[in-house]
């Protein structure tokens, strides 16, 4: 038998044989890639249930795995994130109730005291009449400051949804105004606006009308006796400024960033009764419909509150 007829009949094992081998080789690659990307997922999903979030893209050569990776990358920001809005609101909410107890203490003392005096019955009329009256001004009070969170917290978390449109500004302003007059009369303030075109702007009447109305009630309330607020309009290019003066006690520069926060209230107020929630819901308002307010003043002698509402494009 030739060489060339013994060569032919080896042929088919030699061939088998190499697809075999190439077969084991291409089986051995393929598990070394699996093992190696198991590997790297694995290290992945360490790195996401240590919290560690110094998971890095390079984690993996391979595209896949990188792929992988980050969006890994991305799961654990958003989580992160999560977390940091959760603890956010969680002080958030602590604060409030903590802040809520503390101010409504004193009302609640007030009325128990009064209450229980004149359940004793050995007051005198007058006595009485006086202290039925406190008793109707702690409640009055505390009606205020639960009406006042109740909004402040409906605003916050988006209960409440303001609905700002194109509308004119001068009955916003009067009927703010109208609203006031009768607690002005009382102390005899004149409330005395500058002449004005009417104008357009964004907003919501109804809840810019109580940004306002928080606004021109604290001027009052610091007012003197016999005394004035002024209020002007003035165009600018983007927005309207309304700007309201009192000439009361005023405000220390160092609490202009201080007086917009929750229940804070100025040092020169201790003798002026309050909850320090009108000027926050005013700012949350303002902020809700595009706006901001400003503030300047100088103890003794003015306070100017001005809100910036958006000018309607023409």
């Amino acid at each position: 038998m030739g060489k060339g007829v013994i060569e032919l009949t080896y042929l088919p094992y030699i061939l088998t044989g190499t697809a075999i081998a190439a077969l084991t080789i291409t089986i051995l690659c393929c598990r070394k890639y699996a093992v190696d990307t198991l590997n790297a997922v694995e290290k992945i999903l360490d790195h996401i249930l240590a919290k560690d979030d110094s998971l890095s893209i390079g984690i993996a050569e391979d595209d896949r795995v990188s792929k992988l990776a980050h969006k890994a990358r991305r799961i654990m920001d958003i989580y992160i994130s999560e977390i940091s809005q959760a603890r956010k609101e969680k002080e958030t909410i602590q604060g409030l109730i903590s802040d809520m107890s503390h101010q409504m203490k004193t009302p609640l003392a007030n009325i128990s005291m009064y209450s229980d005096l004149l359940i004793e019955g050995s007051l005198s009329s007058e006595e009485q009449q006086e202290f039925l009256t406190r008793v109707k001004s702690e409640t009055e009070k505390l009606q205020w400051m639960t009406d006042g969170l109740i909004k402040m917290s409906r605003l916050e978390i988006g209960a409440i949804q303001l609905a700002p449109v194109k509308t004119g500004i001068r009955q916003t302003i009067y009927e703010s105004i109208s609203s006031v007059v009768a607690i002005a009369a009382k102390k005899n303030i004149d409330i005395v606006v500058s002449p004005f075109d009417d104008i357009e702007l964004y907003h919501d009447r109804k809840w810019t009308r109580e940004a306002l109305n928080n606004i021109l009630e604290n001027a009052i309330k610091y007012s003197p006796v016999n005394g004035s607020i002024e209020i002007s309009v003035e165009p600018l290019s983007l927005y309207t400024k309304i700007t309201i003066t009192d000439h009361g006690i005023g405000i220390d520069k160092s609490e202009f960033n201080l007086i917009f926060k929750r229940f804070y209230r100025g040092q020169n107020t201790k003798n002026y009764e309050g909850t320090g929630l009108g000027l926050y819901l005013a700012a949350i308002i303002m902020e809700k419909q595009g706006g901001y307010i400003l503030v300047d003043s100088k103890p003794f002698e003015y306070t100017s509150f001005s809100l910036f509402l958006q000018n309607c494009k023409k």
